[in-house]
C-alpha cells in the first residue's frame, strides 16, 4: 500500500508525527505547502489544533482539493494537548471533538482517526496562544514540559489500523 502523509505544522509537532506515521507505513510525509498532487492508495492528514479547531490552513487545503480527494481512502490525525473529552468553561474540548472535525470534509468514512499529544514550545507562541495554552494546562493540571513530542505507541496503533482496514477495502 502506498501512503501519502500530508501535514500542516506551525511549531514542529505535527511534522514529527507525520514523519513517524510515514515511516511505519512506508509512505512519504509531505508539507501541505509543497503538495500539488495526490498519489497512492491512501492519504493521511496530520495537523495541530489551534483555539480548539484543526489547523485552518489544512482544512482550507482539503476543501480546495475535494475533487482530487473524492473517493480516496483517508485518515486524519489531530495533534493537541488534550487526549480525552473535557469541559472548559461551557465548551467541550479535547481530542475526540477535534479529530471529528475532519469528518465533514470527506465523502466517505476514514480508515482511522487519531488524536496525539503534541509538545508545546512556549517560546514559539504568540502571547494570545500562550494565554490559551496556559488555560488548557490549568484544566489538565500539567505543565508544558509534561507532554512528550511523539507517542510511538499511538503512531503504531493508528498505522496498523490503517494497514488492516485498507487491506479489507
Amino acid at each position: 500500500m502506498q501512503v501519502q502523509v500530508i501535514y500542516a505544522s506551525r511549531h514542529g509537532a505535527s511534522k514529527k508525527y507525520a514523519e513517524a506515521i510515514a515511516e511505519v507505513l512506508d509512505g512519504e510525509a509531505m508539507d501541505m505547502a509543497n503538495t500539488s498532487s495526490f498519489w497512492g492508495d491512501a492519504v493521511v492528514f496530520v495537523c495541530g489544533v489551534y483555539e480548539h479547531k484543526l489547523n485552518p490552513d489544512l482544512m482550507s487545503f482539503i476543501d480546495a482539493h475535494k475533487g482530487d480527494l473524492y473517493g480516496r481512502m483517508w485518515a486524519g490525525v489531530a495533534v493537541s494537548l488534550i487526549d480525552d473529552e473535557r469541559v472548559m468553561g461551557n465548551e467541550k474540548i479535547g481530542g475526540p471533538i477535534y479529530v471529528r472535525q475532519y469528518l465533514s470534509l470527506f465523502d466517505r468514512p476514514p480508515l482511522a482517526l487519531g488524536n496525539f499529544p503534541g509538545a508545546v514550545y512556549m517560546d514559539q507562541l504568540t502571547s494570545d496562544e500562550k494565554e490559551q495554552v496556559k488555560k488548557v494546562f490549568d484544566v489538565l493540571g500539567k505543565e508544558p514540559g509534561d507532554i512528550d513530542n511523539v507517542d510511538t505507541e499511538k503512531v503504531w496503533t493508528l498505522s496498523n489500523r490503517i494497514k488492516e482496514i485498507a487491506r479489507q477495502c
